[in-house]
């Protein structure tokens, strides 16, 4: 559970600012201090203060981390706000028995918060993919029902662009569902998709 003074972070996190600024303002941690809170921090007579000490001056590595891995579909600012989720659960879930030396607790930073920045990076390459086929796939589409209406000058049925694609008539149904809720919303990233593909 992140504490009440976490939150701080958290909301500083969540005003649209410079990263790199923000990281600027808390003081990074090294050396004996690091190693001071990382062992004080489980203890009642300090309260939340070093857990808040630990977050705010361990955002450097987040940072780093999310610099390095940064990519064409998400911005620096999501990477780090992930990264940042990753050293707060790391931190409140330090085992008070067994304290991490200053190397260790950097090294779990860095490897929880890559290991979370990869799967959002991942799963945004995923879905951009699935969207750029998507289009593809109605652009297919649109042309079918077009060659179609030539013969007939009737719009096609399901079943008819079905058997013109190869297609299962689901996909058919699906994509003709889509596209007209896309067309009803003005989707503006459909159309850029679009675009896109018929640019290329």
């Amino acid at each position: 559970m992140v504490s009440a003074r976490s939150k701080s972070v958290t909301d500083a996190l969540a005003q649209p600012q410079d990263i790199r600024q923000l990281v600027a303002g808390f003081p990074k941690l090294t050396g004996e201090r690091l190693d001071h809170l990382l062992r004080v921090r489980p203890a009642s007579g300090e309260g939340v203060a070093p857990a808040q000490q630990l977050v705010e001056g361990t955002l450097w590595a987040v940072l780093e981390v999310a610099e390095a891995r940064q990519s064409e579909t998400l911005p620096l600012e999501d990477l780090f706000q992930e990264g940042s989720t990753a050293l707060v659960t790391i931190v409140h879930g330090l085992d008070s028995g067994q304290p991490l030396s200053p190397a260790q607790f950097l090294a779990r930073v860095r490897q929880a918060v890559g290991q979370l920045i990869d799967a959002l990076v991942a799963d945004e390459d995923a879905a951009r993919l699935e969207d750029l086929r998507w289009a593809a796939d109605a652009e297919r589409l649109f042309a079918a029902e077009a060659e179609l209406r030539l013969d007939s000058d009737v719009a096609p049925s399901d079943l008819e662009l079905a058997a013109h694609l190869s297609w299962p008539v689901g996909r058919v149904a699906q994509l003709r569902r889509a596209v007209d809720e896309a067309r009803s919303q003005h989707d503006v990233e459909l159309i850029n998709i679009l675009g896109e593909i018929e640019s290329s």
